[in-house]
């Protein structure tokens, strides 16, 4: 399966502080792991690649196939397409990444974001989320989402 990570969230999975929440350690080692991958292109590799925790974790996943790379221009015709569509949060790059992988897991606590991830009106085949924004424990939902193998495709990028 692959997933999505939101700038906002990075840290609670890429840093390596004592103070990370349980859920974000039990995605990044999710992520790590042969069944979890990270997809990223455009805009968000930009925002996430501001963090020295996860450039250091970045190089070391491309060496062993745990990301999927979009280039920005593969990712034009679904934010031209998200153009013509009333989204609430301003990440339409990650909605567009959603659209050209099929990547169905996003990481995030923006609200707005979420709204926007399970709209059928935005994503014809809407979203699962992973989000930290009332527990920073690991829930049962986190860990369904993170046994599911059905939420990406399987080519792309």
């Amino acid at each position: 399966m692959c997933a999505i990570v939101d700038a906002n969230v990075a840290h609670e999975v890429f840093n390596r502080d004592p103070e990370r929440p349980e859920a974000g350690r039990r995605f990044f080692d999710w992520l790590s792991s042969p069944r979890g991958q990270l997809v990223v292109g455009g805009d968000l590799l930009l925002e996430l690649g501001g963090s020295n925790a996860f450039l250091d974790w970045f190089q070391t996943a491309i060496n062993s196939a745990r990301v999927r790379q979009f280039a920005g221009d593969a990712l034009a015709p679904y934010l031209d397409e998200l153009a013509n569509k009333t989204c609430k949060s301003n990440d339409q790059h990650l909605l567009a990444l959603a659209a050209a992988s099929g990547a169905r897991p996003l990481y995030t606590n923006d609200r707005a974001l979420i709204d926007d991830f399970r709209n059928r009106d935005i994503l014809s085949s809407p979203g699962k989320v992973y989000t930290t924004g009332r527990s920073k424990s690991v829930t049962s939902t986190h860990k369904r989402l993170l046994a599911r193998r059905d939420l990406c495709r399987s080519s792309g990028g």
